[in-house]
C-alpha cells in the first residue's frame, strides 16, 4: 500500500512538471507572437514617418526654384518695356494670408501666396511660363537628393521607393522599412526568421499652380 501511495505521489509530481513545462512553452510562444507582431505597427509606423517626411520636404526645392523663377522674371529686361512686377503681388498676397491664417507656418504662408499668384498669372504669361518651367526642371533632381536623404535618415529602404506626382498635384513617396521576425533563438522554435518589406506612402501639400504650368513636371522616379 504504501508503495502504490509513493507512485502515486510520483506521477502528480511528474505530471505537475509536465504541466508547468507545457505552461512555460506556451507563454514563450505568446511573448514572442505579441513582441513580433508589436515590431510590425512599429516598422509600419517607420516606414509611414519616413516616407511622410520625405514628401513634406520635397516641395521646398519645389518652391526655392520659384523664387528664383520670379526674381529672374522681375530682372529680366522685358520689364523695361512692361513693368508688370511678380513679386509685390506674392508679397501683398503672403500678408493677406498670413493675417487670414495666422497659425500658419512662415513657409506654408509663402507657399500659398506663390501658388495664388503664379495660378492667376499662367499660362497666359509666356516669359513667366518659360522660368516657372525651368525652375520645376532644376527643381526634379534636388527633391530627389531630399528625399533619399530622408529616407537614409530615417532607415527606410531607398532601393525600390518611389518619388510621383499626383492628378492632384502632390509629391507622393512610397517607401520601405524592412520587418524581421526574432525566435530568440528558442531551440524549439523553427527556422528561418521571416522577413519582409512593409511599404507606406506618404504625401505633401497640394502644389497649386502646377496645373497652369504645365501639368506633371516628372514622371514617377524610382531610386
Amino acid at each position: 500500500m504504501r508503495d502504490w501511495l509513493a507512485f502515486l505521489r510520483n506521477e502528480r509530481g511528474n505530471v505537475t512538471i509536465f504541466t508547468l513545462t507545457i505552461f512555460m512553452l506556451i507563454m514563450l510562444v505568446l511573448f514572442m507572437a505579441l513582441f513580433n507582431l508589436s515590431t510590425v505597427f512599429v516598422v509600419k509606423e517607420q516606414a509611414s514617418d519616413s516616407a511622410q517626411q520625405a514628401a513634406l520636404a520635397a516641395v521646398k526645392p519645389i518652391y526655392d526654384e520659384m523664387e528664383k523663377a520670379l526674381a529672374r522674371y522681375d530682372q529680366s529686361p522685358m520689364r523695361l518695356k512692361d513693368e508688370a512686377y511678380i513679386k509685390p503681388f506674392v508679397d501683398q498676397a503672403e500678408a493677406s494670408i498670413r493675417a487670414s491664417h495666422p497659425d500658419w507656418a512662415r513657409s506654408e504662408v509663402r507657399y500659398e501666396a506663390i501658388d495664388q499668384v503664379l495660378s492667376s498669372w499662367l499660362p497666359a504669361n509666356v516669359e513667366l511660363l518659360f522660368y516657372v518651367q525651368t525652375g520645376l526642371a532644376q527643381a526634379a533632381p534636388k527633391l530627389r537628393d531630399v528625399v533619399v536623404t530622408i529616407l537614409e535618415a530615417n532607415h527606410a529602404t531607398v532601393p525600390g521607393s518611389q518619388i510621383v506626382v499626383t492628378a492632384d498635384e502632390r509629391i507622393q513617396v512610397q517607401t520601405s522599412v524592412r520587418f524581421r521576425s526574432t525566435t530568440f533563438d528558442f531551440s524549439f522554435m523553427p527556422d528561418p526568421k521571416h522577413e519582409e518589406e512593409v511599404y507606406q506612402t506618404g504625401s505633401s501639400r497640394q502644389i497649386g499652380f502646377l496645373h497652369a504650368a504645365g501639368g506633371l513636371f516628372l514622371s514617377s522616379i524610382t531610386l
